[in-house]
């Protein structure tokens, strides 16, 4: 539902995954992170960009992206889905 596009994740801490279309890609971002919480993120799988001169922090949509996703949500369980809003 997040790939799709319908459905947004509200995680522990503040945390929240959507899908977000960068450089004409689908792509689940994640987003409400610290500085303190990159490393692990990194060390999860997830990877980052500099875009508009801010780190942003996506999960791989590869085969991958399921155990790296696993692995955020074990840790940042979800506290609320919602639905995305009309564009």
């Amino acid at each position: 539902a997040v790939m799709e596009g319908r459905t947004v994740l509200d995680l522990a801490e503040g945390l929240q995954l959507r899908r977000v279309r960068v450089m004409g890609a689908c792509r689940i971002e994640l987003s409400g992170f610290n500085d303190t919480m990159r490393d692990r993120l990194r060390a999860y799988g997830l990877f980052g960009e500099i875009i508009s001169w801010k780190l942003r922090m996506f999960v791989p949509t590869d085969a991958s992206g399921v155990g790296i996703l696993t692995e955020v949500l074990d840790t940042y369980p979800v506290a609320r889905v919602g639905e995305r809003e009309a564009a």
